[in-house]
């Protein structure tokens, strides 16, 4: 018998021993039929030092005196009673004369549940079990336990496995080991871990070693039954606590709703602000475009008088053209002053708006958004919330599970913290996080259109209250003091015709008139020049006015693009929401299964003939990794044995 059969034999007998006092625990099941008999089944297997199977035993547990089995087993072996196994094709008989009767079967080539891989590296090089023991160096051993699809299904789904590592605290210094449960067992340090049923594992370890070696690695499988359902857990506050989201979503829907109604308003107002700049900035042109005629006029008039002034010279002037020369100055009068008190008439527009912010309680714009800059910097929205929000967004509960895990996974202490609460049992915990978040990246939303809003109109107003102002106002300016200018001349005009009248009385008089007249034309003239240029520089710097109210219009553009994304995406908050409670039950569900298994009914891993089994267990044990020791065989001295040596004994161990 070489030595994985005695570890087998040993581990049988101390398993059995366990077996015996649980078993007087628990009563026996009785079933009626006729084909097989109730019975235990312990699976014992035997692994080598990489996970390869060697071989494969099955303890089978009976209670009842007349004994029908089936399994297909090369041997059979009674293991507490001399009472004789009949067994052929499969088919286990025994008349059993004792309370209990345990009889082991070895099977062949059997396919156990869980595929095992075990390999070892030493400073970055594999080595084979027997070519790393007493090495020394930086080891990386990994093991390896998934799914066997061979198997016969069923256990995988349902069984849950323990895997035990020993190694020692002398040879093995800085033991690391992520999902490990650590413990010290005398000189050893114990390394235990856990696998859920469905579930496979990848355990890495990493030690610095002296003199390598490793013990026995244990692997048990167990149906896992935990006894916990949905029904035992209490959901009401969880369940109020979603009413009370939902009812908050729907408010959040109905508050994004008019939102977007007051921005679409807002917009079609800033698309007809911006339609009556574009009319002023067209008549800007238009005007600018008629300076050259009007200093044609001008130069025309100055010519006229200097004609005039030739011609009284030479000869008598008729009073038919100084009439019209009358009618004509006092037209181009009423046009500049129709032209100051449109101006005037836009300027007090633009004061009627600021009275109408000042009553709004809108007085300092840029206080306004010094208050809202710092209203979105007190909402202190982490990048994980946003992370977080804009899964759920896209993928709802589930996208929120997937970058939760994402984003513990890379070390995010926020999404880590927040995992723990909701591992721990505060199911509210991702809700509340969930609501949170969202509440504020729609209030941030908000408070930045404002900002772009009350900026870009601020400035387009700005520019053309400047230009207006009657102090500092170029264009009003230059308005005001060409009707200043003008009223002079036009005055001097009608002196000019009342003069006229009495021309061929005093004909003198009308030559210093004409001659003083001609002088301060050239002073008119000049002015309408400055006038002129006045008003192309004028034109050309409202082009910045005109830019600034399409960038108004752009701003509100985006500000409503942004409310109907929000409706958009509050509307589907309402949607996903409005069945966040079914989810949630069927996630619980899901979570459940994951902790606890199906509840489906036991079989045997011997033989599916056999429907009557109350439990099946998983026995594995791989070899460790030892160096070649000289053996010294020790004199065996006859000795009193004691319950548990006898115990051994019986097993011939």
């Amino acid at each position: 018998m070489n030595k994985n059969c005695k570890w087998l034999k040993r581990v049988t007998a101390t398993s059995m021993m366990s077996v015996f006092i649980i078993s007087s625990m628990i009563p026996t099941v009785v079933q009626g039929s006729p084909i097989s008999t109730a019975k235990e089944e312990v699976v014992y297997v035997n692994l080598d030092s990489n996970g390869k199977l060697i071989g494969t035993y099955v303890v089978n547990i009976f209670n009842d005196a007349d004994i029908v089995d089936y399994g297909d087993y090369s041997k059979v072996r009674n293991m507490n009673t001399n009472d004789n196994i009949k067994y052929k094709d499969g088919v286990v008989n025994i008349k059993n004369s004792k309370d209990k009767l345990y009889y082991e079967g070895t099977m062949e080539n059997a396919e156990i549940p869980w595929d095992v891989s075990i390999t070892y590296k030493m400073d970055g090089k594999e080595y084979s079990a027997e070519d790393i023991a007493g090495r020394s160096g930086k080891l990386a051993m990994e093991i390896k336990i998934s799914e066997n699809k061979k198997a016969t299904s069923g256990f995988f789904e349902n069984y849950a496995i323990q895997t035990t590592v020993q190694l020692s605290s002398k040879k093995c210094k800085n033991i690391k080991s992520d999902d490990a449960t650590v413990a010290n067992v005398g000189k050893l340090k114990q390394l235990t871990y856990t696998t859920m049923p469905g579930n496979e594992k990848d355990i890495n370890i990493t030690a610095d070693v002296k003199n390598f070696e490793v013990g026995s690695i244990a692997i048990n499988g167990i149906k896992l039954n935990l006894g916990i359902n949905k029904d035992s857990i209490d959901t009401s506050n969880l369940t109020n606590e979603i009413g009370k989201l939902q009812s908050a979503v729907k408010a959040v829907d109905n508050g994004a709703n008019n939102l977007n109604d007051g921005a679409e308003s807002l917009e079609s107002g800033t698309v007809k602000l911006d339609e009556g700049i574009e009319t002023i900035n067209k008549a800007l042109k238009t005007l600018n475009g008629k300076s050259s005629s009007l200093n044609d006029g001008s130069t025309e008039v100055k010519n006229a008088l200097k004609t005039i002034e030739t011609s009284l010279n030479k000869v008598n002037a008729s009073s038919e053209e100084f009439v019209k020369l009358r009618a004509a100055s006092t037209e181009i009068k009423d046009g500049i002053s129709k032209l100051v008190n449109g101006l005037s008439a836009v300027d007090n527009s633009i004061n009627d708006y600021y009275n109408g912010l000042s009553s709004a309680g809108l007085k300092d714009t840029n206080e306004f958004v010094n208050n809202h800059n710092k209203a979105v910097e007190a909402l202190a929205i982490t990048n994980t919330e946003r992370e977080i929000y804009e899964a759920y967004v896209s993928n709802g509960i589930n996208g929120v599970q997937v970058k939760l895990s994402t984003l513990a996974a890379s070390g995010d202490k926020e999404s880590i913290e927040l995992l723990k609460k909701y591992t721990s049992g505060d199911t509210n915990a991702i809700v509340d996080y969930i609501t949170s978040a969202g509440k504020r990246i729609s209030l941030e939303t908000l408070l930045k259109a404002d900002i772009s809003y009350i900026q870009g109109s601020n400035k387009l107003i700005n520019g053309i209250d400047s230009v207006l102002d009657k102090e500092n106002g170029e264009l009003m300016k230059g308005a005001l003091t060409l009707k200043e200018n003008y009223e002079i001349f036009d005055k001097s005009i009608e002196e000019l015709v009342t003069s006229l009248s009495n021309l061929m009385v005093n004909i003198n008089e009308l030559k210093n008139g004409i001659t003083l007249l001609n002088e301060n034309y050239s002073t008119l003239h000049s002015g309408t020049k400055d006038y002129t240029d006045a008003v192309d520089s004028i034109t050309t710097g409202y082009q910045s006015i005109s830019s600034g109210a399409s960038e108004l219009v752009k701003g509100t553009s985006q500000l409503h693009s942004g409310t109907k994304t929000m409706v958009s995406g509050t509307g589907q908050f309402v949607e996903e929401t409005s069945g966040l409670q079914s989810n949630v039950d069927n996630e619980i569900d899901s979570m459940l299964k994951n902790f606890t298994g199906s509840d489906s009914e036991i079989k045997s891993f011997v033989s599916d003939k056999n429907k009557n089994v109350n439990s099946v267990q998983f026995v594995i044990q791989a070899d460790g990794v030892k160096k070649e020791s000289i053996k010294i065989e020790e004199d065996k001295k006859t000795e009193k044995l004691n319950i548990w040596q006898k115990f051994l004994n019986l097993f011939k161990l």
